[in-house]
């Protein structure tokens, strides 16, 4: 039986493959020319768009040079032909020197005829010379050059950073080119574009076509308009096809081979014009016949022989056919294999068939009985059996029915003796298992604290220690080799008292904690070899809360503790002159004026500054100011008493806080100070300086009730030095109040309310580039305002926006330059991005983000194309509203950008709280940055740390190569300043595509 079902499975196989193969062989038949067709249309559609799309632009170009030529004044165009080209000794005609911009601007090179250059030829030299200034830059690339040839024997060409221009010499002509020879009236009568065989360009290295449209004026030939295209892509995209998917192959209508993955060097060696007939390529040769004598744009067929499947297309444009050749090899292959899974499916389904037939008969008859047999051999040698269970009357149901009953009185008889040896036994087993569990738990437990930086100790109820790890002998110096389990506690803590500073306390805390059985305790102690250790008891209970130990924990916290010192010393330091800073100036006056509302005291505060800083930072450097305040720092701090206390509070101003001090105190030390800095001599650049300084003095509670006024009239006293003539000091008096101060202030209100009124504020723009490519990433729009006795002169924001700040119309202009660079947004689809900056007093108008909200949904700008810029002063200054209005910018979607980000010592710290997008470095960490060890471990940390919470980073005042090239290995994200852009009102990006803008 089983002989005939194999059989039977054999011939439905051979079957079932027979018509497989001849269903396959005539579906390929049906599909390989479908598919090869639809192939090398795909490929020819995607090869020929940049050829169509030269067409149209030759078309436009030719087209706008014809209408500019016709609109063009004669006399005007004439007269700008001698400001724009000269003649060169070798007689040729080019751009001039001055006027070369190769990323830019075209280039020419146009020879004189005998009777000299004719006005047409200057007219269209000035024209095309616009026109391709204009236009060049958009269309190179995609194409590899854009040009106008010269019947007078020139080029006018663009070609980006190619100077051909100067490049021609004296027998550089275009008389014989092709495409001056098929733009020529008798060739070309039609006028038509036309393209140029393809060639190699020595220069480019690559492969060219050009496309060309005659251009006539007047009824005359007078030249050509024209791209140089590169096919290299296109010739290395059909060198790196792949044999086994077919060949794919580019040729002319002529029969020259243009592209071969195989014969790249020949058709080289043919300068592009290889001839199928010369390359004895017997399948190439057949192919090209059947391509030309079908007489059609595409197509597919078989060659003679039969060996191979050709399928083409033409292109539009130069007029190429893309060919792809698959050979017929490759077709029987596939079948081949197709015929094998066709074979093995056949297999898989017929085996199921099989194996149910010989299953069926097993279960019917065999199985039955051979369980049975099974059944009573196990019975006979003394097992137990498992029940037959037969379904069925017939005789094997009945006998195993009667079988099973008998084995399984004798079954019920062995489970009861069975049951209760099994549960004796898992109660052995799980016994063994809890106690496995515990020990290797208590493995765990013990590598754990074996591994832990920190000391455990643990004393059980008496005191006695049970377990030391080596991190606790090692904090205490003890040798490794001695066990303290089994020692109590106290002794151990005795052994160690003698290398601690404070003995006493430290004894007190081990007896108050070996006392408590309820609370945990700390202590803090500092050992004889300067180490500091924190030490913690803690009461040990067990599940029923009963006292059974304790656990002590030992940590050495010498390195926390000294980085908090460090810390601090930082945050309260001016780093060039080690003088207490701004911020421990507000804490030690705010401390101060706290204490004496408890105890009533007296105190001075002098302010100076130097006088014509400003001079020594822009004549010798900001280096050599930098030594000048550090120098300045140490003569002042010569001068104060042990009691007083100096501080530098940014730039060149100082301050100096005398607690306890008289006026009379304060005008000796402030005669000192203007003395001793008249006196000393600064030698800079073998240049010797004399500086002076001006100094006010203000005193509470005699000339100032609270803080604010005391810092108030210590500043306005020092004003009234500097306009006494400096190199002097004054103490504060309210008649000599700076009336006329009040007066510029209050006409300065006046002049920024006439500027918003009549339209006077003015923005220039600075590009933000970025590190990497040099590529535009957005503009800072900066605003200025225009004077109204000189309307040509603009006035710096330094000059007016204090004024506005503490009038409050810095409200006012910080509404109008975010109208103005919204509209500025819409009007210029093309830009990027633009940043603003924010004042902080803008913080407390509620409605401000509600306003940037409507202006960009009324002017249908995207959010994200406006990044708002705020100082990181202001933002810390009042965390917590700045915090809620950058939480109402960020949910109108735009950017955050944080400015002079590090001027605090805390700015990390605030990062968290700040949730801004870019981090603008300030630029005094830029500023000389090759020559500045300090600020570029501190400009790498800024990176680092933005780069890890998602940031960008920007850095400012990037004013030369070297701090350009450094900030790139720093991997800073953007860069701006004068060393890529200044800040003006026309800026380039307004008028060009950002991708083109690099710095300039």
């Amino acid at each position: 039986m089983s002989l005939s079902i194999w059989g039977l499975f054999l011939l439905l196989l051979l079957l079932l493959t027979t018509l497989g193969w001849l269903a396959m062989r005539a579906a390929a038949d049906r599909a390989v020319p479908w598919l090869a067709q639809r192939t090398v249309d795909l490929h020819a559609r995607a090869d020929e768009g940049l050829f169509q799309h030269a067409e149209a632009s030759v078309r436009r170009l030719q087209a706008e040079l014809l209408r500019r030529l016709d609109a063009a004044d004669p006399d005007a165009t004439q007269a700008r032909f001698s400001t724009l080209f000269a003649r060169s000794p070798d007689g040729l005609w080019r751009l001039r020197p001055e006027l070369v911009d190769v990323a830019n601007a075209p280039t020419l090179y146009l020879h004189q005829p005998p009777r000299g250059l004719t006005p047409s030829a200057k007219i269209r030299a000035v024209v095309s010379h616009d026109l391709l200034r204009e236009q060049g830059p958009a269309l190179v690339p995609p194409f590899y050059s854009a040009y106008m040839d010269f019947v007078e024997d020139g080029l006018m060409v663009y070609a980006r950073d190619k100077d051909w221009g100067s490049a021609a010499d004296a027998s550089y002509t275009n008389t014989g080119y092709p495409t001056m020879q098929g733009s020529e009236p008798r060739h070309n009568p039609a006028r038509k574009v036309f393209w140029t065989p393809v060639y190699q360009d020595r220069q480019a290295n690559a492969w060219m076509v050009s496309v060309i449209k005659p251009l006539d004026w007047h009824g005359q030939w007078v030249g050509t308009v024209g791209h140089d295209v590169s096919v290299q892509t296109l010739l290395d995209t059909i060198a790196a096809s792949h044999d086994d998917e077919g060949t794919r192959l580019i040729v002319d209508a002529d029969g020259n081979l243009i592209a071969h993955p195989h014969l790249r060097e020949r058709i080289a060696a043919a300068d592009g014009h290889l001839q199928l007939a010369n390359l004895n390529e017997p399948a190439l040769t057949q192919a090209f016949a059947l391509l030309s004598g079908s007489h059609a744009d595409s197509g597919v067929g078989r060659t003679a022989d039969g060996r191979q499947w050709v399928a083409w297309s033409k292109m539009r444009g130069p007029g190429w056919y893309q060919v792809y050749l698959l050979p017929q090899a490759r077709v029987d292959n596939l079948l081949l294999w197709g015929l094998l899974g066709f074979f093995g499916l056949g297999v898989l389904g017929l085996l199921p068939v099989v194996w149910l037939l010989r299953r069926r008969v097993r279960r019917l008859f065999a199985a039955p009985l051979q369980r049975l047999t099974l059944a009573v051999d196990a019975l006979g040698q003394g097992r137990t059996p498992a029940p037959i269970a037969m379904q069925g009357d017939d005789e094997l149901g009945r006998l195993a029915g009667a079988f099973d009953a008998m084995v399984e009185e004798l079954t019920q008889q062995h489970a009861l003796q069975a049951t209760h040896a099994h549960l004796l036994q898992t109660e052995v087993d799980e016994r063994r298992q809890f106690m496995t569990r515990l020990e290797e738990e208590r493995a765990r437990l013990l590598a754990l604290l074996g591994a832990m930086k920190r000391g455990i100790l643990f004393a059980d109820a008496n005191g006695r220690v049970t377990y030391c790890n080596t991190a606790f002998l090692d904090l205490w110096k003890l040798p490794t080799t001695v066990s303290l389990a089994g020692h109590f506690a106290c002794d151990v803590f005795d052994m160690t008292r003698s290398t601690v500073v404070d003995k006493a306390g430290f004894q007190n805390h081990v007896r108050k904690a070996l006392s408590n059985h309820d609370d945990s305790s700390q202590f803090e102690t500092a050992l004889q070899d300067a180490r500091i250790l924190l030490l913690g008891s803690h009461p040990v209970r067990d599940a029923q809360g009963r006292h059974i130990g304790w656990l002590w924990i030992h940590e050495d916290v010498t390195h926390e503790r000294q980085t908090a010192e460090q810390l601090i010393q930082l945050a309260e330091r001016d780093t060039l002159t080690g003088l207490h800073n701004r911020r421990k100036f507000e804490d030690v006056l705010t401390e101060f004026f706290r204490g004496t509302e408890r105890t009533p005291s007296q105190a001075a505060l002098l302010f100076f500054d130097l006088d014509e800083f400003k001079y020594i930072n822009d004549t010798f450097g900001h280096r050599a100011g930098d030594t000048v305040l550090a120098r300045i720092a140490t003569e002042a701090m010569t001068l104060v008493r042990d009691d007083d206390l100096l501080f530098r509070l940014g730039g060149d101003e100082f301050a100096v806080l005398m607690p306890h001090a008289s006026i009379s105190d304060a005008q000796h030390l402030a005669e000192r100070i203007v003395r001793k800095i008249a006196q000393t001599p600064l030698v800079l650049q073998d240049r010797t300086l004399q500086l002076t300084t001006s100094l006010g003095i203000a005193h509470y509670p005699t000339l100032a009730g609270n803080m604010p006024d005391l810092l108030a009239h210590a500043d306005t006293a020092m004003y009234q030095a500097k306009h006494l003539g400096k190199n002097r000091w004054r103490v504060y008096h309210p008649d000599r109040d700076a009336a006329q101060e009040m007066l510029a202030h209050m006409g300065w209100n006046d002049r920024i309310a006439r500027a918003l009124e009549h339209n006077l504020l003015r923005l220039h723009f600075q590009g933000i580039y970025r590190a990497h490519n040099g590529h535009l990433a957005h503009l800072e729009a900066l605003v200025r305002m225009v004077d109204e006795a000189n309307p040509d002169t603009l006035i710096q924001p330094a000059q007016f926006i204090g004024h506005a700040e503490k009038s409050g119309r810095i409200l006012d202009i910080d509404r109008w330059v975010i109208r103005e660079s919204i509209q500025l947004l819409a009007s210029h689809p093309h830009l990027p991005a633009l940043a603003i900056n924010v004042s902080g007093r803008s913080f407390d108008d509620p409605e401000l983000s509600d306003y940037i909200s409507a202006q960009l949904h009324e002017h249908h700008v995207s959010p994200k194309r406006l990044l708002v810029e705020l100082t990181e002063t202001s933002a810390v200054t009042d965390l917590s509203d700045a915090s809620r209005f950058i939480d109402a910018l960020r949910r109108t979607g735009c950017t955050i950008c944080l400015d002079d980000f590090g001027t605090g010592f805390s700015s990390f710290a605030y990062l968290k709280y700040i949730k801004a997008d870019v981090l603008k470095i300030d630029g005094m960490f830029i500023r000389d940055l090759p020559h500045m060890q300090d600020n570029q471990v501190f400009v790498r940390a800024i990176i680092d740390v933005a780069r890890g919470m998602g940031k960008q980073t920007v850095a400012e005042f990037v004013e030369d190569g070297k701090t350009l090239l450094m900030l790139r290995e720093l991997g800073v994200d953007m860069v701006q300043g004068f060393h890529l852009d200044r800040p003006r009102a026309n800026h380039p990006a307004f008028n060009a595509p950002p991708a083109m803008l690099e710095p300039g």
